[in-house]
């Protein structure tokens, strides 16, 4: 998971991604259902249909060329925002409902930054691959007074050959989904520090030769490194 999320695949294609293009599609229509009808929605339906809509945007930022990485990655921290407020609430779509930390990263998907970001998906998908747009839900972002969204880069787009050292949306993303697995919030900040820990340690891809037990021994490591003072206490089922 680390050596993914922090290393852009260098051989994406506009044919790879209009592959995942409808995947894509399908797990936002059903992420954006879940979240829109929590009082309609199980808590078990709310957790895999947002945690599938997280593992998608992972995945079509693989496969996907350059011009679709600066897009994707905001789309990844805002969704990544919202897997967090949804898990600090055991996922309960009533409590959820009431949440002002899920409220706000609902919120975020009102910004310009996202909400441009995930029409400039839909754009490619419709030119590119020839896929009709599909509807986004209009209760799932709520109105209202905007509250901090995902950060976001500011470096133009690159191409897939070119450098591909991470963006901070895309290391707060990082860190978002691996506090997910042990449990634990994090801040943006702490997220991002998460993140470049972890990826300085394991930047050859070498985590993959580490056992589990080691793995959440250097995890912890990075957890009192960046100053996070709820550190993880059990480790993830996968």
């Amino acid at each position: 998971m680390l050596t993914i999320g922090l290393v852009a695949c260098s051989g994406g294609s506009a044919s790879d991604a209009c592959i995942e293009g409808p995947l894509f599609s399908n797990a936002r229509a059903r992420a954006e259902r879940a979240v829109a009808a929590l009082d309609r929605t199980t808590a078990i339906e709310l957790e895999e249909a947002v945690l599938a809509m997280v593992d998608q945007v992972s995945v079509m930022r693989e496969v996907s060329p350059g011009t679709l990485r600066d897009p994707l990655g905001v789309a990844l921290a805002a969704y990544g925002q919202l897997v967090v407020a949804l898990d600090t609430v055991g996922w309960d779509p009533v409590t959820a409902s009431t949440d002002a930390k899920v409220a706000s990263a609902r919120r975020a998907f009102t910004d310009v930054s996202v909400s441009g970001a995930l029409l400039e998906i839909e754009e490619f998908l419709e030119v590119q691959c020839e896929q009709v747009r599909s509807e986004s839900n209009p209760n799932f972002a709520m109105t209202g007074t905007t509250l901090p969204i995902p950060v976001i880069s500011e470096e133009p787009s690159r191409d897939a050959n070119e450098d591909d050292v991470p963006t901070r949306s895309e290391l707060e993303a990082l860190g978002f989904a691996i506090a997910e697995s042990y449990g634990v919030a994090l801040t943006n900040t702490e997220a991002e520090c998460v993140a470049r820990e972890l990826g300085t340690t394991f930047a050859g891809g070498n985590d993959i030769d580490v056992g589990d037990e080691a793995l959440f021994d250097t995890v912890k490591t990075s957890f009192l490194s960046c100053g996070i003072t709820t550190p993880p206490i059990t480790t993830p089922d996968n």
